[in-house]
C-alpha cells in the first residue's frame, strides 16, 4: 500500500472478498472504500453517485 502512502483510496473491482478487506484493513492505517461491481454489468451512474458520495464524505 506503500502508492497510497496513508492516503484516503477507493478501489473499484469486480473480485473484492472479505480476504482484501481483510488486507486493506491490515495494511493500510487510512481511509479506504473497497466497491464492488459486477463485471457482467459495469460501472454504472449508481456507482459513480456512491464514489462521489464516499469522496465528499472524506
Amino acid at each position: 500500500m506503500a502508492w497510497a502512502d496513508q492516503r484516503p483510496f477507493a478501489w473499484v473491482d469486480d473480485e473484492i472478498t472479505d480476504a482484501d478487506r481483510d488486507w486493506v484493513s491490515a495494511h493500510h492505517p487510512g481511509r479506504s472504500f473497497l466497491h464492488h461491481v459486477p463485471s457482467p454489468r459495469g460501472l454504472t451512474d449508481d456507482d459513480f453517485i456512491t464514489l462521489e458520495r464516499w469522496l465528499r464524505a472524506v
